[in-house]
């Protein structure tokens, strides 16, 4: 096992480490912003992206453990509130539209999960198991993501 422990770069556990604590942190930011939602099919596809971001976080994190790679115990919500701060940004007639808090969301969240993705991506991953996974993660939240904006679109078309 210490051989495969070489073959992991210093980049990539840097970039396998910041992804799990994004993923760390969104579950919490999601969890809170679906406490908000009226509406019980965004809420619940909101609430299954938080609890897949925790479940994903744990299995990267598993996985760097079996390299007895150490993680951080404790994350801080420096990214995610660089997400909020970005929200609050967004142009003006996203805001001002029905759902626009949620677009902005999604647009804001995407951007960051998808940037966080790939770079880990475009590293030499030495278990074709552990780039699997990512590259699983990253459609099934991309998937997760267009179910929420289109239930977030679709709240709006019945009334």
């Amino acid at each position: 096992m210490e051989n495969l422990m070489v073959t992991i770069t210093d980049t990539l556990q840097n970039k396998l480490k910041r992804l799990v604590s994004f993923l760390t942190q969104v579950h919490k930011g999601f969890d809170a912003i679906a406490e908000e939602i009226d509406n019980t099919n965004l809420k619940t596809a909101i609430q299954a992206l938080a609890f897949e971001s925790k479940q994903y976080a744990k299995e990267i994190s598993n996985q760097l453990q079996q390299f007895n790679i150490p993680l951080p115990a404790d994350y801080t919500d420096q990214m995610w509130k660089e997400i909020e701060i970005e929200i609050s940004l967004t142009d003006e007639e996203c805001s001002l539209a029905k759902g626009g808090e949620i677009t902005a969301l999604c647009q804001t969240c995407e951007m960051h999960f998808n940037r966080l993705y790939e770079e880990a991506l475009q590293e030499f991953f030495p278990l074709k198991n552990l780039k699997d996974i990512i590259t699983y993660q990253l459609y099934a939240t991309q998937c997760a993501f267009m179910k929420i904006k289109l239930l977030n679109m679709l709240r709006f078309n019945h009334q």
